[in-house]
C-alpha cells in the first residue's frame, strides 16, 4: 500500500508542477492583455449609472457625484500606502492640469487614514475633491477588489470606462478627448 501512496504522491506533485507551468506559460503569453488598457470608452446605449459617491472629503465640504452632470468624471480609488497608487498620481496631475475645468477629477480613499491620504495629496498636488471613504462604502458600490482603480463617468452619469491598477495620462487623457468629442 505505502507503494501505491508513493505513486499518487508523485502523480500529484507532478501534475501541480504542470498546472504551475502552464499558468506561467499563459500569464506570460498573454500579459499585454493584463496591462493594455482600451482608450475607447464603453459604446454609449451599453454604460450602467455610476454608482453614487457623496460624503466628507478631506480638505472640502460635503461632495456628491451628481454635482458634475455635464461634464466627464474621472474617479480614482487609491490608498497612501499602495505603491501603484504612488505611481500613478503624477500622471492623474497631468490629465487634471491638461483639461483644466472642462474634465472634473474626484478622488476616493479607501482603506487607508485620514492623515495617510492627507499627506499623499500633498506630496502629488492633487488638489480635487478627495472623499474619505474610511468604511469602505462607496468603494463597494463599485465592486473594488483594491486600489487603484479608476473610472470615467460620461456628461450623464454612467461608467464611460473602467481600469484595475495603475493609469498612465496618455490612456486617460485619449479616454476623455474620445468622450469630448476632440
Amino acid at each position: 500500500m505505502s507503494g501505491v501512496r508513493r505513486l499518487l504522491t508523485l502523480m500529484a506533485a507532478v501534475a501541480a508542477a504542470a498546472a504551475i507551468g502552464a499558468i506561467v506559460v499563459y500569464g506570460r503569453m498573454n500579459a499585454g492583455s493584463l496591462t493594455d488598457t482600451a482608450v475607447k470608452p464603453i459604446a454609449a446605449a451599453s454604460r450602467k449609472p455610476a454608482p453614487a459617491i457623496a460624503g466628507p472629503t478631506l480638505a472640502r465640504p460635503a461632495v456628491s457625484l451628481e454635482r458634475y452632470a455635464g461634464k466627464p468624471v474621472v474617479v480614482n480609488f487609491f490608498a497612501s500606502w499602495c505603491v501603484p497608487c504612488r505611481t500613478e498620481a503624477p500622471q492623474l496631475t497631468r490629465v487634471a492640469k491638461h483639461f483644466g475645468s472642462r474634465v472634473q477629477v474626484l478622488a476616493v480613499a479607501n482603506d487607508d487614514t485620514r492623515s495617510g491620504a492627507t499627506n499623499f495629496i500633498r506630496k502629488y498636488g492633487w488638489t480635487w475633491p478627495i472623499v474619505w471613504d474610511h468604511s469602505l462604502t462607496i468603494a463597494s458600490r463599485y465592486n473594488l477588489l483594491g486600489q487603484p482603480d479608476t473610472f470615467v463617468i460620461d456628461q450623464q452619469g454612467r461608467i464611460a470606462w473602467s481600469h484595475q491598477g495603475k493609469v498612465t495620462s496618455a490612456t486617460l487623457t485619449g479616454v476623455l478627448q474620445n468622450l469630448l468629442g476632440a
